[in-house]
């Protein structure tokens, strides 16, 4: 469970302290305040002494449903808030009281690129080799070190890009210091669902338990080749309709079929929700956060959740009974808010936020 996190300079994000987390955490916040980069400075968590996580959380957001095919250098600057010269940004938090960290500093600059090196990313990435350089071309690039601190050990990884080139370094795959997952606006979107669920019963299981909150008769989750194909296809089995492809319903019970994966993969690590209303009708808050509540209790799992709903707000509040639970309170409102060159948070219980809401009407959001 991480306890507290800080955030200097990341994306959006100047200088933000959250000095304590809850086990489900309610990021809200004015539009552009920097909600989502929180999420994403969590990320960076996960691996920290692993290249190759610091390069995904540098291309979220163009992995979007429509990539826009911005390069790897591009997206990786753009994780600095100051373009200058000198980059730097740091994430650091306690995960069960010891700390984890993640730093990148280094600098732009000029380099020279032989053409070879550039048409060999070329033909990978299909960008266009410009054809008045023959020999050498000038590029900028990005020289650093990256910072890593997890499990009591620390150390430094060398860390070059240039606007060629996918990855100058190797990426290795290390042990995670946080499980940790994330779950975009549009992740319902992507497809293939299924294949990562049927590979596990108890995650299957669950899934189940939540389609079952639009739907009572749905009865399994299966994966079955095509008659015109060899691509598989996910179907739902209903108990009165027989056997129905996935696709053939809304993007409610997709998104909801994502969430329930997503809590069962997190088991005893953190899950990140972007935008958790996205594409799910407030009339059906109350049954899916209740779900999502149980089902992280039953998993372990630590939620970080952004929001733009005061609906969802009270939905989610609502999966609390405050009147019979005296001291304790699962939920925290953590409220980001941007002003000139830093970011302020403001942290709330979720009993407090619950009876001013029902008070006052407090706004929380700003």
């Amino acid at each position: 469970m991480i306890n507290s996190l800080t955030i200097q300079d990341f994306r959006g994000i100047h200088a933000l302290s959250i000095p304590t987390l809850n086990r489900i955490n309610l990021i809200v916040g004015d539009n552009n305040c920097g909600k989502t980069s929180v999420l994403e400075a969590i990320l960076l968590l996960r691996n920290p002494s692993d290249l190759a996580n610091l390069y995904r959380v540098a291309k979220l957001r163009d992995a979007a449903v429509f990539s826009s095919g911005i390069t790897l250098y591009e997206n990786f600057t753009y994780l600095f808030p100051h373009a200058e010269e000198q980059l730097a940004i740091s994430v650091s938090a306690k995960c069960d009281g010891a700390p984890v960290e993640c730093s990148v500093k280094g600098e732009k600059k000029q380099i020279l690129l032989d053409a070879s090196e550039i048409r060999r990313y070329s033909l990978i990435s299909h960008n266009k080799l410009p054809s008045s350089h023959d020999s050498e071309m000038e590029a900028e690039a990005f020289s650093g070190t990256v910072f890593y601190k997890q499990e009591g050990v620390s150390g430094e990884l060398p860390l070059d890009l240039n606007t060629y080139s996918r990855a100058t370094g190797t990426p290795v795959t290390r042990k995670k210091a946080i499980n940790i997952s994330y779950v975009s606006p549009f992740e319902h979107l992507r497809g293939n669902i299924v294949n990562r669920i049927i590979k596990e019963d108890t995650y299957k299981e669950i899934c189940i338990a939540a389609l079952q909150l639009f739907d009572p008769e749905i009865t399994d989750i299966l994966l079955l080749k095509s008659s015109e194909g060899n691509r598989p296809i996910e179907y739902l089995k209903h108990s009165k309709l027989g056997l129905m492809p996935i696709s053939t319903y809304g993007d409610g019970i997709k998104k909801v079929l994502v969430l329930a994966n997503a809590i069962a993969s997190s088991a005893g690590g953190v899950l990140l929700i972007d935008e958790v209303e996205t594409a799910i009708h407030k009339k059906y808050y109350d049954d899916i956060f209740n779900f999502l509540v149980k089902a992280s209790r039953a998993f372990s799992v630590q939620m970080f959740i952004t929001t733009h709903s005061i609906e969802a707000i009270d939905g989610l509040l609502s999966t609390q009974n405050y009147d019979i639970q005296n001291d304790t309170d699962e939920i925290s409102v953590v409220t980001i808010k941007k002003a000139e060159q830093k970011s302020y948070s403001r942290v709330l219980s979720g009993r407090s936020v619950a009876e001013d809401r029902e008070a006052f009407g407090f706004e929380v959001r700003l």
